[in-house]
């Protein structure tokens, strides 16, 4: 099952406007959805259920069993995370989220509690609960 994050976007009632003004470097209808595939899944950490790359989203299968109405906030989440990768550039951008991340585990955090804290995914976060209906 492969479709366009505009898809879920849209089943989601998710308004396309207001999104544009908030991601204004993406394009959700030029960004595929795709399946991850297992030994892709295998690289992420557990409870992961979205990877989002400069070229696209890749998602658990089983997330993907539910209707695309109920992605909306997934797909804004994962199409922050590309908003903020042209806007920083990839180098800035993997600084910024390994550094934050490896600065919470040397405080002593879990991995969880360390990713929760990083700072482009607390923005993402925050950006889809905008959204979330």
């Amino acid at each position: 099952m492969r479709f366009s994050a505009a898809e879920a976007v849209t089943a989601s009632g998710i308004d396309r406007a207001e999104l544009k003004a908030i991601l204004p470097r993406v394009d959700p209808s030029r960004v595929p959805v795709w399946p991850a595939a297992r030994w892709f899944r295998l690289l992420w950490a557990p409870g992961i259920t979205a990877v989002a790359m400069p070229w696209g989203i890749y998602v658990h299968p089983d997330r993907l069993d539910a209707p695309l109405e109920r992605l909306g906030p997934l797909m804004v989440h994962e199409l922050s995370h590309i908003e903020q990768w042209r806007s920083l550039g990839p180098i800035r951008w993997l600084r910024s989220y390994a550094g934050d991340y490896l600065r919470g585990r040397r405080a002593g955090l879990g991995h969880r509690d360390a990713y929760r804290r990083i700072g482009l995914e607390v923005e993402a976060r925050d950006i889809a609960d905008r959204f979330a209906g």
